[in-house]
């Protein structure tokens, strides 16, 4: 993404909330990439853009996906407040209770979020 897209993006992403849909992908030399979306209302209509692709540097664990969200939202400073639903796989990283990615989210801020499950595979 070049960087005049992801300022404007992230600008957006600063003052008005937004979804959000995560999800882990390993490619074929055991590398995990991580893959975040967002989707809001610009104008009247519905925007769905990629955020960022990531790799993981170490695991799949839901603890290093939050922190590889957290860690861009803090680098490119867009509140996580400004998350109001979160879209997943349903795997357990994603979604368990104690330690999936979506729990360690929910720690973080104070809203009840939505978060649909989605097929991406």
């Amino acid at each position: 993404m070049s960087a005049d897209v992801e300022n404007m993006l992230c600008n957006v992403l600063r003052t008005e909330e937004f979804s959000l849909q995560v999800d882990e992908s390993t490619l074929p030399q055991n590398e995990a990439l991580l893959l975040a979306y967002v989707r809001f209302i610009k104008e009247g209509k519905l925007v769905q853009e990629l955020l960022f692709a990531r790799e993981l540097l170490t695991d799949t664990r839901g603890e290093s996906i939050f922190r590889t969200v957290q860690d861009f939202f803090k680098e490119k400073e867009i509140p996580l407040t400004n998350v109001i639903a979160v879209a997943t796989d349903g795997a357990p990283p994603m979604l368990g209770r104690h330690r999936g990615f979506l729990s360690y989210l929910k720690k973080r801020i104070s809203v009840d979020l939505a978060s649909p499950r989605f097929s991406s595979h």
